[in-house]
């Protein structure tokens, strides 16, 4: 069975930021939720990839569908007892390396017609367990009006 091109793109999305794995700052998994609204288990170096709906882009050509996909990667970061370091020196470095690896491929190997970072959003838990920022993308792509599973580039 074909793959949809949304989810091609989350997919290529994964892969992308997968490259983070052990490098600096520190990443140990890049995942997506198994169900929507209920993130993974939050973890220190966590990246979680999810999507919001599309809307839909009236700017297409005739005979194309035109989306703006919203992707949203969440950093987690776990606060420790022991650190001197301000916990957002590490979401600064885990955002920056995030926008800075989308930004390497914003068509995502043809996949989309470009990738614009938006502005991030803060979150955390209200135990104090864990802090993050969520990088916000948005994703331009088409498909054929009536193929779902085509690039329309």
């Amino acid at each position: 069975m074909a793959t949809d091109i949304l989810e091609q793109i989350a997919q290529a999305i994964v892969t992308l930021l997968s490259g983070l794995i052990g490098g600096t700052p520190t990443v140990v998994a890049v995942e997506r939720p198994l169900r929507m609204g209920l993130p993974s288990a939050p973890r220190d170096g966590l990246l979680v990839v999810r999507q919001d709906l599309p809307v839909e882009d009236e700017e297409g050509p005739h005979g194309f569908k035109q989306w703006m996909q919203p992707i949203v990667v969440d950093c987690y970061a776990v606060p420790s007892d022991s650190s001197t370091e301000p916990i957002e020196t590490q979401l600064n470095a885990m955002r920056a390396a995030v926008e800075q690896r989308l930004r390497t491929t914003p068509t995502l190997g043809g996949l989309a017609l470009d990738l614009r970072i938006r502005e991030p959003e803060a979150f955390m838990a209200s135990t104090g367990a864990f802090e993050g920022v969520g990088v916000v993308a948005e994703v331009l792509y088409r498909t054929l009006e009536d193929d779902p599973y085509s690039t329309g580039g």
